[in-house]
């Protein structure tokens, strides 16, 4: 079983075909020791024949020297197979790899930027740590999957025609491919959003930051942590090329034509960083279910994962179940939301957002249409406003919920904030246009691995501050009647927003 944990797995790589397996698995004969010991007693104390139990005895033996068989020639021809792979590898000659490390259910990490590397157009293959990834891994896509468990595997997946590797997460294993230097490094994370995740120091060791725009060069600093701004690319973020964007208001929708998505992080591992609302959820739901509105809602996956969130979302779901059955409206929940739609479906299928600190607030950003905040934390505007900057385009919700009607009035009515989101948006995921956002994302991609040396091009935007400061400079030139260009809308009221 060891023996087979080692081995390296390759998944749709042309001129490689792997045979090697335990066909019989030391686990089930493990299973039938134990059942042949079982039958053994039972025997004994009933006083039957012995003889069905040696024959039963000799073909378990044979079992297990089978499996001892099988382990010996797998040992002995893993290095004749990894040159074989190897081979194979340099004659597919891929330009760049994908390198992922993670727990089971953090497949998702690198599911989503795969559509957007493969649009590319360069041969390149994904290396996966992890057995269970780099199933659904190859399940998912006809580029080559290769599953190397041990650190020196890392090695023989890197070929001369390499020019560049991506990651999607901090995970610890990333250093085992890091250390190949005439690789440039990418980090692209997996969500663009204000918690601690996307300002990890770890990110420091990459050549290359990709992010959504400005905030995420500036949440680093912000924080403590001294990256130097040459390092980083704005790229926006692709996967929100799929949202609907409307500037449609909905003020004179009536509430019961409204569709709200309440979508919730998960708790976190930290009780400082824990951003989630499930904990007064149902008092948000039940809220919005007096107002008339129809509800989605879609908990973190994780929140499976934990005792408290568990029953905390099955009280939501029971809220929304009970309410569809009274008035006939169809919410959304459970697999309905989690499983049968995707995040940006949700997105796209609702009017508004109330949603806790996480990536699905700043996609939802990208879409135009109202959305607040919780605030787990307790914290003051000041203070959540500079530890979250997204919220200055956002109705923030008190911890103790006090406010909530007074959000979902503007949330669902006045909308006051309509023009914030707009300018906020611009610094959150870039100034790309729609019809071709994912596009610069493929083009800079394109760049580090079709070049070995990349100039750097000025991809580094213009900070809150320094917005705020033109519109103020624009607007006191205006005010004094003094000739100065006319002030846009966008840097007017990133001046508000700031204020």
């Amino acid at each position: 079983e060891l023996v087979n944990r080692q081995v390296m797995r390759i998944a749709h790589l042309p001129g490689y075909r792997q045979d090697r397996q335990l066909v019989v698995l030391p686990r089930i004969l493990f299973v039938a020791n134990i059942v042949l010991i079982a039958g053994l007693a039972v025997t004994v104390l009933a006083k039957a024949s012995l003889w069905p139990l040696l024959i039963a005895a000799i073909i378990d033996c044979g079992g297990v020297a089978f499996v001892a068989i099988q382990a010996l020639r797998m040992q002995l021809g893993i290095r004749t197979e990894e040159n074989a792979f190897r081979v194979a590898l340099n004659a597919y000659e891929p330009k760049f790899a994908v390198y992922f490390t993670g727990p089971e259910d953090t497949e998702y990490q690198l599911l989503m930027w795969l559509p957007y590397l493969e649009r590319i157009g360069q041969r390149f293959v994904v290396i996966a740590r992890e057995k269970q990834a780099s199933l659904t891994f190859a399940k998912a896509t006809s580029i080559p999957v290769i599953h190397a468990p041990a650190i020196h595997q890392v090695e023989d997946c890197v070929t001369d025609s390499m020019r560049a590797c991506f990651f999607v997460n901090n995970g610890a294993k990333n250093s085992h491919m890091v250390r190949f230097s005439q690789l440039t490094h990418i980090q692209l994370l997996h969500g663009d959003s204000d918690k601690a995740s996307s300002f990890n120091p770890v990110t420091a060791m990459f050549d290359r930051i990709f992010v959504a725009g400005q905030a995420g060069i500036d949440r680093y600093a912000a924080n403590g942590v001294h990256i130097t701004a040459d390092r980083f690319d704005i790229v926006g973020r692709p996967q929100v090329e799929s949202i609907a964007v409307t500037d449609a208001s909905i003020a004179d929708t009536p509430d019961e034509r409204k569709t709200v998505l309440y979508a919730t992080t998960w708790v976190g591992l930290h009780t400082d960083a824990n951003y989630c609302s499930l904990a007064y959820g149902d008092r948000i739901v039940s809220a919005l279910l007096a107002r008339g509105a129809r509800v989605i809602f879609r908990p973190h996956p994780y929140s499976a994962k934990h005792a408290a969130s568990v029953r905390q979302v099955a009280r939501i779901d029971q809220l929304l179940a009970e309410d569809a059955a009274k008035t006939g409206r169809h919410h959304l929940y459970g697999e309905a939301a989690t499983e049968d739609m995707s995040v940006f479906d949700c997105v796209n299928a609702s009017d508004a957002l109330v949603g806790d600190v996480s990536a699905v607030a700043t996609d939802w950003l990208y879409s135009a249409k109202p959305f607040a905040l919780t605030n787990p934390l307790g914290l003051s505007t000041e203070g959540y406003e500079s530890e979250f900057p997204l919220a200055r385009a956002a109705y923030v919700l008190d911890e103790a919920v006090t406010t909530l009607d007074e959000v979902l009035d503007k949330l669902l009515h006045t909308d006051p904030m309509a023009e914030d989101r707009r300018l906020i948006r611009r610094y959150y995921l870039g100034d790309f246009p729609p019809a071709h956002y994912a596009d610069a994302f493929v083009d800079m991609a394109r760049r580090y691995v079709l070049e070995d040396n990349v100039p750097q091009a000025d991809t580094i935007g213009p900070t809150l501050d320094s917005i705020e400061a033109d519109a103020t400079a624009d607007v006191a030139a205006v005010d004094e009647g003094i000739a100065a260009d006319p002030v846009s809308d966008s840097d007017e009221n990133m001046a508000r927003t700031h204020r």
